[in-house]
C-alpha cells in the first residue's frame, strides 16, 4: 500500500477541474485507488515521466484522464525509498505546460 500525499496546488487544480468536468472526479478516484494499492497505473492512462530541458515538471510522472474528452493531466512523483506518492498538480495541458511558469517543481 502506498500513502498518497496531495500538495495544495494539486487540491486547487482538482477543485477547478471538478467544477468544469464533474465526471473527471470519478475517474480520478479510480486512478488514485490503483496507485494506492500497487503504485503503478495500467497502460491506458499513458503514464510517463516528463523530461524537458528547462521544464517545470521534470521527473514528474503525468497521466491523462477522460481519454481526451477533457484535456486533464495529473502530475505526481513516487518517493524513491518510501511507499508514498506525492501529487503535485492537476489541470489542463494548456494551463500546466503553456501557461506562465510555475514555481512548483517535482524534484
Amino acid at each position: 500500500m502506498y500513502e498518497l500525499v496531495f500538495e495544495p496546488a494539486f487540491r486547487s487544480g482538482y477543485h477547478r477541474i471538478k467544477r468544469a468536468w464533474p465526471a473527471v472526479a470519478y475517474e480520478l478516484r479510480g486512478a488514485l485507488e490503483l496507485l494506492r494499492v500497487s503504485g503503478v497505473l495500467p497502460a491506458e492512462y499513458g503514464a510517463h515521466e516528463l523530461s524537458n530541458s528547462g521544464g517545470n515538471y521534470n521527473e514528474c510522472i503525468d497521466f491523462h484522464l477522460s481519454d481526451g474528452v477533457a484535456d486533464v493531466i495529473v502530475l505526481y512523483v513516487p518517493h524513491k525509498s518510501n511507499p508514498s506518492i506525492r501529487f503535485v498538480r492537476m489541470g489542463t495541458h494548456e494551463g500546466l505546460f503553456r501557461g506562465p511558469k510555475s514555481r512548483a517543481a517535482c524534484v
